[in-house]
């Protein structure tokens, strides 16, 4: 009876520690599907054609009142933004690093009601620029709740107020036959988590193409130290035996 106490009285910090440090996000991404996407989470495009290469999306408020918000375009690399296409409340043919939109001076920002996503149906991202044809070309988005006059407002320890979404585009990504390799990965505390169907050969490149690690993968779990190559971006490089190749592109925090 007294190592029961004892259980549940470390059960009860543990749920309590980890209830009330929980990061709520005021403010997520979502296809039009209703798909939510994670902060940092990064649409890949292996074209710069239409419609395949737009993004059509939602921002959804996620508290229980209205709230305003813009998009910064924060990061931009391979191009000079001239050939994004960039709508939120209003469309906007080429972008400008650092800058925040919408840029209408009377609202510079959009409304989004308690639980909802915004009005308008189209806004979107698309990419028509190819690059030099080697390099990727690489956009961060960062979606922001701000005030009447267009600033931003400072996150709070539990309530993060801003959420990014990097559009990426390669001409290399191997993007063929997607659904018939079945697996999937997550990060944390410097490993990385793959549950696999299938047996896979790993590659990890850095953005340069400069090869960091190489593993197989088994059928079932797998687990690989990431230690080193802590806060960077990478290319995961997933292979079958068919010779079926799957490029992801992954930020190590």
């Amino acid at each position: 009876m007294k190592n029961s106490s004892i259980l549940s009285f470390i059960f009860l910090i543990f749920f309590s520690v980890n209830s009330f440090s929980q990061v709520e996000y005021a403010i997520t991404l979502e296809d039009l599907d209703g798909n939510s996407f994670s902060d940092n989470d990064i649409l890949q495009f292996d074209t710069v054609e239409y419609p395949d290469a737009s993004f059509t999306y939602k921002i959804r408020n996620n508290t229980s009142e209205t709230i305003r918000v813009r998009v910064e375009a924060e990061s931009f690399s391979g191009t000079d933004g001239s050939m994004m296409e960039l709508c939120f409340g209003e469309c906007y043919f080429g972008i400008d690093l650092g800058q925040s939109y919408p840029i209408n001076q009377a609202q510079p920002y959009v409304y989004i009601g308690a639980g909802d996503t915004q009005i308008a149906d189209g806004d979107h991202f698309f990419n028509s620029d190819p690059g030099n044809g080697n390099d990727p070309v690489e956009y961060s988005f960062r979606f922001y709740m701000c005030d009447e006059n267009g600033d931003g407002l400072v996150s709070q320890a539990e309530l993060q107020t801003d959420f990014t979404i990097h559009y990426y585009y390669s001409a290399n990504l191997g993007v063929d036959n997607f659904d018939s390799l079945k697996f999937n990965y997550y990060l944390l505390n410097d490993k990385l988590y793959i549950n696999s169907e299938y047996d896979l050969s790993l590659k990890i490149y850095d953005l340069n193409g400069k090869k960091l690690l190489q593993n197989s993968i088994q059928i079932g779990n797998n687990t690989i130290d990431i230690t080193n190559l802590s806060k960077q971006y990478i290319l995961l490089s997933f292979e079958s035996d068919e010779n079926q190749i799957i490029t992801k592109k992954v930020l190590i925090p």
